[in-house]
């Protein structure tokens, strides 16, 4: 039986390759995104290593403002604690560091740098201990003077300039950009020929703390140790001099590495959910072609049961065909996601340091590609290959032996329960039932999909195609006939072909009428609530907070403005029961960590706007207010009044908060309104805002300007225009172009989502391909 089994399978070597091409494609995917993931992790470890690599210590405040995505937004330390770990026996050097987000680079052009969403530009002050500074110095010196500037030889590249060239920079001061030298270029790396793919720019510290608007403020402390005093040792003995919090450089080194890993890790599972469903189509596919082959042997099989071979012999011997296609099919999705995975690693090159070539087999992520293509395999052929064996020999021989399981009993009341089931599911997932609603939803809709594609769809096959043939065939003729006919007759077959293209054309659908309503959503909020006639906003996600502290001023000084409402993005953390109770329980306390553990208490971490009780509620229609906007001062806060009502607040309460630039605070509810303007759901005006956000966030990104009754519009339009046309990372927007503003990210991930969909849809169309020269040969 087994030399029987290989050379049927030798003898078939198309069929060999057509079944098994789906698995191929499917392993690749996924192996391929877990290559390259692992291969962006150790990229990233070995450069964020060599930006920190001669940090012994770090000394930075306990306080810090959690947020939904990203690392934890810090507060910065006062330049007097430099002196104090200075001071510290063991301390070769310790510099403060300046270390932020904010201007933006405009190349010759006129154009941000990096508009498109990646990597940020990054502000550093020029330290003056080599082992301390972040970089290689390549070419030419540090700057030395305040209208001096580094960069790094990526972002000299991308700009194509020199040393000698003048930089022009964005930023939020008064004036809106700032010229300055270039003196330096930097790199990662012993040779400084690495890049993250970020765009630091270094300037003396004077200038970095002017920039950010933090002066007298470090982000944080480096400090080198002597000959002979450990990390562990140093970190010890300052801690126990400075009431701050302390790391080992080796702990701030991994913690920077690990908050860049998860997105890594996280961008991974994105891409590898699509490998799954490719995976999970090719399943109908294999199981489709199985039964088809299976069919075709029917009396080859009835005849070995003749002369002797056992059921599970038989049964075993189609496995070991299953286990064979599967085990090749692993193995060249294998070495397709290895070389998938080469070419994307040689794209992504482009925009940071990654080592090139092929990346290195891991032994988990090969036995993943084997377990799965001789599982999924082995899992789709079973079902017909079991039900072969059940046909008595005598009746295959005489070719009177009829499948009729399409029209049983247990199919049409296992179909329905699956069915019911999986819209149960998808129901409790939609109402945000348990920890998990995703999996629900995706859940319900496997089963949803398993249910009318494999089991209740040859219920509905064999009317469907007669009625389909005649809609779309020739009237009266043969062909149409003949092609009904023979898509009616094994019902299964049509079915399983259908529902492997079915589940890619659903879940395109789902995607298409998903973007299409978060689309209208946001045209009918941006519609019902803005008031204003214009929005002056951010040109990009890369240039957030950068418009100019005193552009709203100057828009609300022109002659035909009646509002210039500010809008500014920030985040708090909320101590109230619910809070609380949504909160993670407390880890340990990582290696390396002394001195003060973060103060945030457990809490739950939201989104807040700034805004301006005086103009906001005349520019944006929140719908009823419960409370008036006068009441808006310091200390107060407006919610929404059904997140409110979830919560249990009333208006007068007082809430506990946490900021990360003060610590604890209580905010009284002073006003209540009906309808958020985007996720939001928490207001603070600019006089709470101003006094407990960080620095970095207390400036605008938006602009809400309402013209005067009677002004030309157009006349507003030019005026704002004059205002901002030397502002590369500020846009005035009407109301039709910032909805476009608004869902533009939206297209781009669809984009992308449609992109790795199209792996399924192939797989469907290769398997509808084989189906049909199946049965094509089935007929000959």
């Amino acid at each position: 039986m087994l030399r029987v089994a290989l050379k049927d399978l030798i003898a078939r070597k198309r069929r060999l390759v057509t079944t098994g091409i789906a698995i191929v494609l499917g392993i690749a995917f996924l192996s391929g995104t877990q290559l390259l993931s692992q291969r962006l992790t150790d990229s990233i470890e070995e450069l964020i290593g060599d930006v920190w690599d001669g940090i012994d210590v770090v000394v930075r405040s306990p306080d810090a403002q959690e947020a939904p995505f990203g690392p934890p937004l810090r507060a910065s330390l006062p330049v007097e604690v430099v002196d104090e770990v200075a001071a510290v026996e063991g301390v070769r050097v310790a510099e403060g560091f300046v270390n932020s987000t904010g201007p933006e680079l405009v190349d010759r052009d006129g154009n941000v740098v990096g508009a498109a969403i990646g990597p940020p530009t990054l502000v550093f002050n020029w330290a003056e201990d080599e082992a301390l500074r972040t970089g290689v110095l390549t070419e030419g010196r540090g700057p030395q003077s305040d209208d001096e500037i580094a960069l790094d030889f990526a972002t000299v590249e991308s700009m194509d300039v020199a040393i000698g060239d003048e930089i022009t920079l964005a930023t939020t001061l008064e004036g809106g950009s700032e010229q300055f030298d270039l003196v330096g270029i930097v790199g990662l790396g012993e040779e400084g020929d690495k890049s993250t793919g970020a765009r630091p720019m270094f300037f003396t510290t004077a200038t970095a703390m002017r920039l950010i608007d933090q002066p007298d403020q470090f982000s944080f402390i480096a400090v080198a140790a002597e000959d002979g005093v450990s990390q562990q040792e140093l970190a010890d003995r300052i801690a126990e001099r400075v009431d701050q919090q302390v790391v080992t450089g080796e702990a701030f080194t991994e913690e920077n590495a690990e908050q860049i890993s998860q997105f890594v890790d996280l961008l991974g599972q994105f891409v590898s959910v699509f490998g799954y469903i490719a995976l999970f189509v090719a399943i109908f596919i294999i199981y489709n072609t199985f039964s088809i082959i299976i069919t075709q042997r029917t009396r080859e099989t009835a005849l070995l049961r003749a002369i002797g071979a056992r059921r599970r012999q038989v049964l075993a011997a189609t496995m070991l065909e299953a286990v064979v296609v599967g085990l090749l099919a692993g193995l060249l999705g294998l070495a397709l996601g290895l070389a998938l995975a080469a070419t994307l690693i040689a794209l992504l090159g482009n925009f940071f340091t990654v080592a090139g070539g092929v990346p290195g087999l891991t032994p988990a992520i090969a036995a993943t590609a084997i377990v799965i293509g001789v599982g999924v395999t082995v899992l789709s052929a079973f079902i017909p290959a079991y039900r072969s064996t059940r046909i008595p020999p005598i009746a295959a021989l005489s070719e009177v032996s009829q499948d009729r399981s399409d029209l049983s009993v247990s199919r049409r009341v296992w179909g329905t329960l699956l069915l019911l089931g999986g819209i149960a599911l998808i129901g409790a997932g939609l109402a945000e039932v348990g920890d998990n609603p995703l999996l629900l939803v995706g859940a319900g809709a496997a089963g949803v999909l398993l249910s009318v594609g494999v089991i209740l769809g040859p219920l509905i096959a064999t009317p469907v195609s007669r009625v389909l043939a005649r809609l779309f065939g020739a009237p009266r003729s043969i062909t149409t006939r003949l092609a009904g006919e023979n898509a009616a007759r094994s019902p299964k077959r049509t079915a399983a072909t259908a529902a492997a293209l079915t589940i890619g054309v659903t879940l395109v659908v789902v995607i298409a009428i998903v973007a299409s309503s978060i689309r209208t959503s946001v045209d009918a909020t941006i519609t019902d609530s803005v008031r204003a006639d214009y929005v002056v906003a951010t040109s990009s996600i890369t240039s957030f907070g950068a418009i100019p502290r005193d552009l709203g001023d100057r828009i609300a000084s022109l002659p035909d403005v009646e509002y210039a409402s500010p809008a500014r993005f920030g985040f708090i953390r909320l101590l109230d029961e619910v809070g609380r109770a949504a909160a993670s329980e407390p880890g340990e306390v990582p290696d390396g960590l002394v001195g003060l553990p973060g103060s945030a208490p457990p809490g739950q971490d939201d989104f807040v706007l700034g805004i301006d009780p005086a103009s906001w509620f005349e520019v944006i229609d929140n719908g009823e207010l419960l409370g008036s906007p006068d009441s808006l001062v310091e200390g107060t806060m407006a919610v929404n009044a059904a997140y409110a009502a979830e919560r249990g607040w009333r208006l007068g309460d007082r809430i506990p908060v946490y900021f990360g630039a003060t610590g604890e605070q209580e905010l009284e509810v002073a006003v209540l309104f009906d309808r958020n303007l985007g996720q939001a759901s928490i207001y603070l005006p600019l006089a709470t805002f101003s006094a407990n956000t960080l620095p970095n966030f207390d400036v605008d990104f938006q602009i809400y300007v309402s013209a005067t009754d009677g002004a030309d519009l157009d006349e507003v339009a030019a005026q704002l225009g004059q205002l901002t046309d030397e502002l590369p990372t500020v846009v005035v927007q009407d109301l039709g172009e910032f909805v476009d503003a608004q869902t533009a990210p939206l297209d781009v991930i669809i984009g992308i989502v449609y992109a790795l969909l199209a792996l399924a849809i192939l797989i469907a169309l290769i398997g509808i391909a084989n189906t049909l020269s199946l049965s094509v040969l089935e007929r000959t």
